[in-house]
């Protein structure tokens, strides 16, 4: 039976890294942010969401302008449940319908809320890439997607390392070279296919 592992950790950690790696390994990956992403455009998903955070998030066409949808979303921890109220039943019905199409000894749902929402208890493992906050923050900075004001804003709305550690079931210390996480990948990949191929 496929184990359904999940990949998650802080913004700037490095989870798209590690699920990279993964992939070139040819581990199935669904990337449920990506998945969220997509359900910006189903119809009753835009009309929930533009009813609970304003016509201001869609633009001339009626289509969920991404950050405006995070400006609100992520101002404080209500406004964040909110969203995930709207996205997360659509989105767990996506994953059900990948996860019921994949015969790889295990998959990667890599998902960077996924113990917010207690997304842990559908999943075999939880693996947490870990690294320490001033490198998460240069990271994303560097991205250029957000400025330090909404990294912060991102960071209280998300669990701290305390909470991801207690429930990892493996953790990927990514504050050091990217061989060194490369090789962390690779054990686990090892391990997994031994027991689970």
């Amino acid at each position: 039976m496929t184990q359904r592992i999940a990949l998650t950790g802080g913004i700037g950690s490095g989870k798209s890294t590690v699920a990279a790696m993964f992939a070139e390994k040819n581990v199935p990956i669904l990337d449920l942010d990506q998945v969220g992403h997509d359900c910006l455009r189903v119809g009753e998903v835009c009309e929930q969401l533009q009813i609970t955070f304003g016509a201001g998030i869609l633009d001339a066409k009626g289509v969920v302008q991404r950050k405006k949808l995070a400006e609100k979303a992520f101002s404080n921890s209500t406004a964040t449940e909110q969203l995930n109220r709207i996205l997360h039943p659509v989105i767990l019905a996506k994953e059900q319908r990948w996860f019921s199409q994949q015969s790889a000894p295990y998959v990667i749902i890599e998902a960077s809320v996924l113990l917010e929402s207690a997304g842990e208890t559908r999943m075999d493992s939880v693996v947490v890439v870990m690294a320490n906050l001033e490198l998460r923050q240069q990271r994303v900075l560097q991205r250029g997607h957000q400025d330090a004001a909404r990294f912060d804003k991102i960071l209280q709305c998300q669990c701290d390392d305390s909470f991801r550690r207690m429930k990892a079931d493996y953790i990927l210390e990514n504050s050091g070279e990217r061989r060194a996480l490369a090789l962390q990948v690779m054990c686990l990949h090892e391990q997994w296919m031994h027991d689970y191929g």
